[in-house]
């Protein structure tokens, strides 16, 4: 006959964001993000812990249980006015689109858990409250961020005796939805409702006709429930299923798909976890903004509630592409006192070698034996975003390539890396002789691509698996159990044949048959000391620029000039401007960043302090020109730069160098 099932005395709250269906898919994407991030944060803020709840998604919603401890009180009174404050700094942030207005039933009464999930009559009653039409009436005739309604038990037994849940802001309504008819509150945040319409006179209120069929299966609802009341409940003892352990998993765009499947199927397996075949965990995983933004979030320590809004409730687990990115954020949270955030950084789940991408038709020309490739043969290569780790990596390939080492602090690395940023192009890889540098996978994934390995040393995408534990708070032993068990699910034989599937390598560097691979594994691999110096050094080297040239018009100056020019990218601009006194607020006015002082003879005074931020560099053409004492030298050192002469030892490919550190530098 099956196991017993016991009832618990449960709060029941239920929220569903208005016109969701209207949206497009981005907007929903954000708002469901914001709308978890702002549920956890409420539910927390109000000491009530959101991985104990049983919480269930409803794709524009969310259904929650709260823990059968938990006061029903402390819900009723906490978490709406805790949760208008999430959605107001939320909404304040986000286009009309993407912004969130709640509709908000609250119930309370006996739960039934088993292996199918939760009934009771005050789960049915929630939704019936939640679609009533007093509720959509209220919402869409005021400019509130959410309606709330709760049934006639919660009033009369837990705000209207407490004058600090202000009960007077609270109007009695009607409510009749399908097998519910009754009476329950409705209350908006910023006022009364506005009162309901009054009937014409000498008309009366008709209830509508029911066959007598349905008043008797009320009846025997109402029977069921051992009460006479509806909205009421008793409480009872404890069920066999604890609340699923909420597991909130941050991901890479490049791991994104892969892990949601994982995320599936680990849910599905929670079940085994305890006899009475129980749903286990409820696993949330998250694509920040960018892994950039992401890794940024978590050096911070998730501090803002903007981190919530942008990347999602704070993480358990983190999936980046590679270590360098977490030894990065580990070097953020260490300059941050009594940081809330310790990372377990542990061993890879999945690898994937960076490579190159070309067109078959381009392969006669680059490849070599072995599948492999020499830089110096590679032509025009598609641009590189450096915002997610897998592009990153691609970029640190690039500047291996391109210095000869993953250091970025040498004075010839700007302008070289510079070079290497003008052979970038928007037009599509792998077509004509446009290679692609990324993630085997990646390369994989596009049918134009046939895959090439470099030659020597290579760049891999480890994706370690991260485990976050927040110390501002008491440790949650289940989570972290749970956090132990995820990771051995991606490391068993299924998820790693999964992970081959989906183009990945395994943890040991097998390959499925996705892309073609080679079998082999590179035999060296770069070593990363700092991702984060590398990234801000490629993305300043490539970025487009205003340059000021201020010249006397020498013959050394104009043949320096004619050496810069060719060095600009297709974006990059250069104004001229005089080199006087007032030459920084001329340069400033034309929107530039850098100032170049070039002169032969002796200039004279410059002002400063003219004008707004702006760097500047000298370049003299005879002995003495940069002179401590003189004019360019000053202005150059004014304004954070330095001054080179091309005469004697220095030359001028020291001089372009400076100038280039001035302009392209990071």
């Amino acid at each position: 006959m099956g196991t017993q099932q016991h009832v618990l005395h449960r709060t029941v709250v239920v929220v569903d964001v208005s016109a969701f269906g209207q949206r497009h898919r981005i907007p929903q994407e954000e708002i469901r993000r914001g709308l978890y991030a702002a549920l956890e944060s409420a539910f927390e803020d109000c000491g009530l812990d959101w991985s104990a709840t049983h919480h269930e998604d409803r794709g524009d919603g969310v259904f929650v249980l709260v823990p059968p401890d938990v006061p029903k009180s402390k819900v009723v009174d906490g978490v709406p006015h805790a949760l208008l404050g999430k959605l107001r700094r939320y909404n304040a942030t986000r286009t009309e689109e993407a912004r969130i207005r709640l509709r908000i039933a609250i119930t309370a009464g006996e739960v039934m858990q088993d292996e199918h999930g939760v009934v009771g009559d005050d789960v049915t009653l929630a939704f019936r409250l939640l679609d009533a039409e007093p509720l959509r009436d209220a919402l869409a005739r005021s400019t509130a961020l959410f309606a709330l309604i709760v049934s006639q038990r919660i009033f009369d037994e837990v705000i209207r005796p407490d004058p600090g849940m202000d009960p007077s802001s609270f109007r009695r309504v009607d409510v009749d939805v399908k097998e519910v008819h009754g009476h329950a509150w409705l209350h908006l945040p910023n006022g009364a409702a506005p009162p309901p319409k009054p009937k014409p006179a000498g008309t009366k209120h008709r209830k509508p006709w029911k066959p007598p069929w349905a008043r008797f299966g009320l009846a025997v609802l109402l029977l069921l429930s051992g009460t006479a009341n509806a909205f009421a409940a008793a409480p009872a003892a404890v069920p066999p299923c604890p609340a699923p352990v909420q597991l909130n998993v941050l991901t890479s765009a490049e791991m994104e798909d892969a892990v949601i499947r994982q995320a599936v199927e680990f849910e599905r397996a929670s079940r085994r976890f305890n006899p009475q075949r129980c749903k286990g965990v409820s696993v949330l995983v998250t694509k920040g903004s960018s892994a950039e933004d992401a890794a940024a979030a978590l050096g911070r320590g998730w501090a803002d509630d903007k981190d919530f809004v942008n990347e999602g409730t704070e993480p358990h687990v983190w999936l980046p592409d590679a270590s360098f990115e977490v030894d990065a954020v580990a070097r953020a949270l260490s300059d941050i006192p009594d940081a809330a955030v310790r990372l377990d950084h542990r061993p890879a789940i999945a690898q994937s070698p960076v490579v190159l991408g070309v067109a078959p038709d381009l392969a006669g020309s680059v490849e070599r034996p072995n599948r492999e490739f020499h830089w110096r043969d590679v032509g025009p290569v598609a641009a590189v975003d450096t915002s997610s780790g897998a592009g990153l990596g691609a970029a640190i390939a690039l500047v291996h390539k391109t210095l000869g080492r993953v250091t970025v602090d040498g004075t010839d690395a700007p302008l070289l890396l510079h070079k290497t940023a003008l052979n970038m192009t928007t037009e599509p890889p792998c077509e004509g002789n446009v290679a692609l540098v990324a993630s085997e996978k990646t390369v994989a994934d596009n049918d134009k691509c046939l895959i090439l390995y470099p030659q020597g040393a290579s760049v891999v995408l480890d994706h370690p698996f991260v485990a976050v534990e927040w110390t501002d708070r008491p440790p949650n032993e289940r989570r972290r159990r749970v956090v132990d068990l995820f990771e051995d699910h991606l490391r068993s034989t299924p998820a790693q044949s999964a992970f081959k599937r989906a183009g990945f390598r395994d943890m040991n560097g097998g390959v499925g048959a996705k892309g073609d691979p080679r079998p082999t594994r590179p035999a060296e691999t770069v070593v990363v000391r700092d991702a984060g110096a590398i990234r801000a050094a490629w993305d300043a080297a490539g970025r487009p620029k205003v340059i000021a040239v201020a010249s006397d018009g020498s013959e050394g100056a104009a043949a320096f000039t004619a050496r810069l020019l060719p060095l600009l990218g297709r974006a990059d601009r250069v104004v001229d401007v005089p080199l006087a006194e007032d030459v920084f607020s001329a340069a400033v006015g034309a929107k530039a960043e850098v100032v170049v002082l070039l002169a032969t003879r002796p200039i004279g005074a410059v002002d400063p302090d003219a004008g707004g931020p702006v760097r500047a560099v000298g370049v003299g053409f005879v002995d003495g020109a940069c002179a401590e004492s003189g004019a360019l030298f000053q202005a150059a050192y004014a304004r954070g730069g330095t001054c080179h002469g091309t005469t004697g030892s220095e030359g001028p490919e020291r001089a372009l160098e400076s100038v280039a550190r001035a302009i392209w530098g990071s």
